[in-house]
């Protein structure tokens, strides 16, 4: 399946240097955590194992600006992004819904919109719905292309005029 994921320099030199790549959990904010290890509790019952680390999140679309954009901070940028063009076997994927799980998130983080339970069998559920793609880990070999994906030009501008920002500068 053809993915596209952003991670951070540090990815890309851990899958460089020893050919694979499993997130941490400290790199997960503990609010978070439950939720994450729903996703990885579901994907261990569809035979996909993360082992001990949390999911990697991909997306089948290359409309990964808008992604970007939405869910990476103007720290997250500052320090540096890669964008990562990913050739996965099928057998390790697990596609969900993007709104869905955003609902459930909202759920668990106190939102009375939310919703308690995940629908995970990936159906869209409105027009701007997407998929989302979690994987267990990275893998050289799965890598087609990795180049650093530079912010659109606001953030740019935002991260510029903030010393603090501009100082973690890649």
């Amino acid at each position: 399946m053809r993915l596209w994921t952003l991670q951070a320099a540090e990815v890309v030199a851990a899958v460089r240097s020893s050919g694979f790549y499993r997130a941490d959990w400290d790199l997960v904010s503990p609010n978070l955590r439950p939720v994450f290890q729903d996703m990885a509790a579901e994907m261990a019952r569809r035979g996909i194992d993360c082992g001990d680390a949390p999911p990697i999140w991909c997306w089948p679309g290359p409309a990964i600006r808008r992604t970007a954009n939405a869910l990476l901070s103007d720290y997250e940028w500052a320090q540096g992004r890669w964008l990562l063009k990913l050739d996965v076997p099928d057998a390790v994927t697990f596609a969900t819904s993007y709104s869905v799980w955003n609902d459930y998130l909202a759920y668990h983080l106190g939102s009375p919109n939310g919703i308690d339970r995940m629908d995970w069998t990936g159906q869209l559920t409105e027009k701007w719905d997407e998929l989302q793609v979690t994987i267990p880990e990275l893998r050289s070999d799965w890598i087609v292309r990795a180049r650093p994906y530079r912010p659109d030009a606001e953030t740019a501008a935002r991260i510029a005029a903030d010393p603090v920002l501009r100082a973690l500068g890649p």
